[in-house]
């Protein structure tokens, strides 16, 4: 990794792979019934994807004023941040069911 465009790749890729994991976490600590770990969890994964967004902005703006190819590994870390905003959100509309659930319940 040496140049600009694979040291962006890959810190789309870190903190993709670091949000996807933070939810999957988050989820089970909801299944486990620690809601505020779980909170704490997917606050975390929010911040792991703005990270990500971040670095894919700068290599969005980079590849247009560069025309070079675009390198395979590169679209490989766009998918695993779709990937990973795909499971956050999706783990957060899980607690937010659990949550009322509990409520229903008292």
């Amino acid at each position: 990794m040496d140049t600009k465009l694979d040291m962006m790749s890959f810190s789309i890729l870190r903190n993709a792979r670091r949000a996807k994991n933070l939810a999957y976490k988050a989820l089970k600590q909801m299944k486990a019934g620690n809601l505020d770990e779980a909170r704490e969890l997917i606050a975390q994964s929010d911040e792991a994807t703005i990270e990500a967004q971040k670095a894919e902005s700068d290599l969005l703006d980079f590849v247009q004023g560069n025309e070079k190819e675009v390198e395979t590994w590169v679209e490989h870390s766009q998918d695993h941040l779709m990937s990973s905003l795909i499971a956050t959100e999706t783990v957060k509309e899980m607690i937010e069911m659990y949550e009322g659930n509990l409520a229903v319940q008292a």
